[in-house]
C-alpha cells in the first residue's frame, strides 16, 4: 500500500485492556497503560510560526448557561500529532484516510538520550525484535516540552524506509535537525523521505515514562476531513 499516493481505508479492530489516567501510568489488572501525549493548552509550545493554542469560554454554568462549553482554536500540528503524506505532498493521503492498521500495533521504544544524531548507523546499532515496524525515539530533546528540533538525519530517515519501517515517532516537535542543518539541499528533507515512501510521522510525544522496550501502541489522530495532520492521543500498553 502505498500512502504517498492513494489507498483504500483498512479497519482494525482494537479493544484496549484498561483505561488511561491522566497522570501517568494506569493499570487494570496486570495491564500497565502509559500516555504519552501531551496536555494542549494556552501554554503548550508550538512550532515556530504555527498558530498558537486558545481555548475560550462561550459557556459557563456559572453564568446561568445549562452547561460548560469552550472554543478550542489550534492548529493541526499541534502538541502530539500525526503527519500523513498529505503534510508535505500535494496529493498524498491526509490525516483522515490514513490505515488504522499502522497507527495500531506492536512498537518499540528506541533510547537515544545519550544523544547525537540518529543516522543510519546509530539505528543499525538497535537490537529490534525482526519485523519491527514501528518506532518510536527517545531523545534527550524529549525531555523538555518544548524542544523544537529532532535528531534523524536524511540516511536515517533512508534507513528507516528500507528496513520497512510503517510509523517513526519523535518527542520533539519535530522529528529532523532545524533546516540547513542535515547535510541534505532540500528543506525537511527526513520527512519528504519518509512520508514520500508512506511512513507516518508521529511528533511531540511524551516518552519520559516509557523505558526502551517493546509496546502495543495506539495513536488515533483527530478525524479531520483532508486534514494535513491532527492531533492525537497516544498511549503504549506493556506486555
Amino acid at each position: 500500500m502505498n500512502l504517498a499516493g492513494g489507498c483504500d481505508r483498512d479497519k482494525t479492530d482494537f479493544v484496549p485492556a484498561g483505561t488511561v489516567g491522566p497522570n501517568g501510568p494506569s493499570r487494570l489488572a496486570s495491564t500497565v497503560i502509559i500516555d504519552i501525549s501531551r496536555p494542549i493548552g494556552p501554554d503548550t509550545p508550538v512550532w515556530p510560526g504555527d498558530p498558537p493554542v486558545l481555548v475560550e469560554p462561550v459557556a459557563r454554568v456559572g453564568d446561568g448557561d445549562p452547561a460548560d462549553v469552550s472554543r478550542l482554536v489550534l492548529g493541526t500540528h499541534t502538541g502530539t500529532h500525526v503527519d500523513p503524506p498529505a503534510h508535505f505532498l500535494p496529493g498524498g493521503v491526509t490525516v483522515d484516510a490514513l490505515p488504522l492498521d499502522v497507527l495500531v500495533g506492536p512498537a518499540v521504544v528506541a533510547d537515544f538520550t545519550a544523544g547525537g544524531p540518529i543516522d543510519a548507523g546509530a539505528l543499525e546499532s538497535l537490537v529490534l525484535p525482526a519485523g519491527t515496524s514501528r518506532l518510536l525515539l527517545k531523545t534527550t530533546g524529549g525531555s523538555a516540552a518544548g524542544a523544537t528540533a529532532g535528531d534523524v538525519t536524511a540516511d536515517g530517515a533512508r534507513w528507516l524506509v528500507e528496513r520497512g519501517v510503517r510509523l517513526v515517532g519523535a518527542d520533539t516537535l519535530s522529528i529532523e535537525p532545524a533546516s540547513g542543518e542535515t547535510g541534505e539541499a532540500s528543506e525537511f528533507p527526513v520527512h519528504r523521505i519518509l512520508l514520500g515512501a508512506g511512513v507516518v510521522i508521529v511528533e511531540g510525544l511524551d516518552l519520559s515514562g516509557a523505558p526502551a522496550g517493546s509496546y502495543q501502541l495506539v495513536c488515533l489522530p483527530l478525524r479531520i476531513a483532508g486534514g494535513d495532520g491532527a492531533p492525537a492521543r497516544a498511549v503504549l500498553i506493556a506486555p
